[in-house]
């Protein structure tokens, strides 16, 4: 008998914390941020009391403005119904954030984007949340002499912008988050390096190009009448054929040199202002290096990524 009490106990238990699992927080698949609309990192929140969370995006700068910034975000109270939370909040298990009940009668919908709300017993009690938000707050904002070099990671800046203080780039690779000093001095020369090779690889292959040209190119002869009258006109130049595997050779550079230039164009989407800097030094650098500037007419185009 006390067996079987004690099996039952434990298959209670069980059931008790895969319940308060499953209604931890809400359904994060389906939650969006509150100023662009992008799926959410669960990573990026700020915690609150009564078991709520408002998430952020990807997006630098974003969670640090709902973090620091939400009276301005959060909007008037409106009536909900507590047994019919609006998703993803159906089985999050919520309560009021100053006196802990889980009776929610009102919310207060974060922006006008996505579809994260924070949720209060009454119109009062939501007053006194937008009124000193902080005070509610379950983790703390770290410190200024806790505060990292940078913080969690984007692929976009909101603006040019330094990444000293705010989120570390995430360098063309998921992996790649330049989160030190040594790493993004690492990316910062990467940089450089591939808008030298840009400038390289573009003279690089003009000169296997007018080398294939002089030793395989072979001329169709030019099938035309004798005229009877003289003529100024000059004859015409006669059409140039290349081996396949030349014309192969070429088509590889110039696909190697355009996936370079548009590595470029991602640096340069990320707005982040060092990493742009190191772009267009790379490529002066690249110039200067590798560059004729003395013959009659200089070849190519001041743009990498669309580079013929």
């Amino acid at each position: 008998m006390a067996e079987r009490l004690a099996s039952y106990g434990v298959v209670l238990l069980l059931v008790c914390v895969v319940t308060s699992f499953c209604t931890a927080h809400q359904v994060l698949e389906e939650t969006y941020c509150p100023l662009c609309n992008m799926v959410v990192i669960p990573e990026l929140n700020q915690t609150w009391e009564g078991n709520q969370a408002i998430y952020g995006c990807e997006m630098a700068g974003h969670m640090d403005l709902l973090r620091t910034l939400p009276e301005s975000i959060l909007r008037s109270p409106e009536v909900v119904d507590p047994h019919h939370l609006p998703e993803p909040y159906a089985s999050a298990g919520v309560a009021c954030p100053v006196c802990g009940s889980p009776h929610v009668h009102v919310s207060m919908s974060w922006g006008y984007q996505g579809n994260q709300k924070l949720f209060a017993c009454s119109e009062a009690h939501a007053k006194l949340i937008k009124a000193q938000p902080s005070a509610y707050y379950t983790v703390k904002a770290p410190s200024t002499r806790e505060t990292p070099l940078c913080e969690h990671s984007t692929v976009m800046f909101d603006g040019f912008q330094s990444f000293v203080g705010s989120s570390c780039p995430k360098l063309f690779l998921p992996t790649w988050v330049l989160s030190s000093e040594l790493k993004y001095a690492l990316g910062f020369a990467l940089v450089v390096l591939i808008g030298i090779l840009v400038e390289w690889l573009g003279e690089f292959r003009e000169d296997v190009e007018k080398r294939m040209l002089h030793h395989y190119a072979a001329y169709e002869a030019c099938r035309q009448a004798t005229p009877s009258l003289p003529t100024s006109k000059r004859p015409s130049t006669p059409p140039v054929r290349l081996p396949l595997w030349c014309e192969i050779v070429l088509s590889v550079l110039y696909m190697l040199a355009l996936t370079l230039g548009y590595l470029l164009m991602l640096v340069a989407m990320l707005y982040e202002t060092g990493l742009f800097v190191a772009a267009i030094l790379g490529l002066g650098a690249g110039f200067y290096l590798f560059k004729d500037t003395e013959q009659a007419e200089m070849s190519g185009n001041i743009d990498p990524c669309c580079s013929t």
